[in-house]
Parts: structure tokens; C-alpha cells; sequence
């Protein structure tokens, strides 16, 4: 005869996991820190703004310096061309060319006797 048909045996469910016992002592919730994250950006972009700021700072002086050494090169050139010109200035006012230039080029005589005028003075009340 036939061996009786046996039913499958459902499996075995996984043991489930005991209740654990309440503790007295439990985690803290950790505090909310949002603060910090935007104080840290802030201080951050500070930092960059002011770093800029700084090369912008540098640049400007640096541009500055270069206008100022040009216009000290430009002085120095005027004070070289006033200084000839007021040797020129001199050569020509010099009495001994003076006298040179009114005998031979414009032909001109000394006096045989030279005549000094002396300034009167007016009386207080009217003219002489």
C-alpha cells in the first residue's frame, strides 16, 4: 500500500526579539546646532570680502605710486630746464655782455664823460 501523504510543516518563523527591559537612562536628544553653520559661512565670506578688499586697497596704492613717480620724474625734468634757462637768464644780464653787445653789434660809443643824476627831493607842499 501507499505511505500516507504527509502535509508540509510550515516553517519555522524567526524568533522574535524580546522586549528590552526600560532603562532609567536614556540618550539625550542632541541640540540643534544651527547656528554655528551660518556663523562659519559668515565669518568665511567676511574673511573673503576683506581679503579683496585688501588687494583692492594694494592695487590702488600701487597705481597711485606710479602717477606720483611719474609726476616727480616730470618735476624733476621742469627743474632741470628752469635751472638752464635762469643761467641763460643770467648770461644775459651780465653787464660785461651788455656793453659788448652795445659796442660791436648794435655800434654804439662809451661817453668821454659819464654824468650820475641825483634824485630831488619835493617839498611837502607841491612840486619845483
Amino acid at each position: 500500500m501507499a505511505a500516507p501523504q504527509q502535509r508540509p510543516r510550515p516553517a519555522p518563523s524567526p524568533p522574535q526579539p524580546a522586549e528590552q527591559p526600560r532603562r532609567h537612562l536614556r540618550a539625550a536628544p542632541r541640540p540643534r546646532r544651527r547656528l554655528m553653520p551660518i556663523l562659519g559661512w559668515a565669518a568665511a565670506v567676511t574673511v573673503v570680502i576683506a581679503l579683496f578688499a585688501l588687494a583692492l586697497f594694494h592695487a590702488v596704492i600701487v597705481d597711485r605710486q606710479t602717477t606720483l613717480d611719474g609726476l616727480n620724474e616730470q618735476l624733476d625734468d621742469a627743474r632741470a630746464v628752469n635751472d638752464r634757462l635762469r643761467l641763460n637768464v643770467a648770461r644775459a644780464e651780465a653787464p660785461d655782455r651788455i656793453v659788448a653787445e652795445a659796442l660791436y653789434r648794435l655800434g654804439m660809443v662809451e661817453p668821454d664823460q659819464r654824468v650820475y643824476l641825483v634824485p630831488v627831493e619835493l617839498e611837502e607842499g607841491g612840486a619845483r
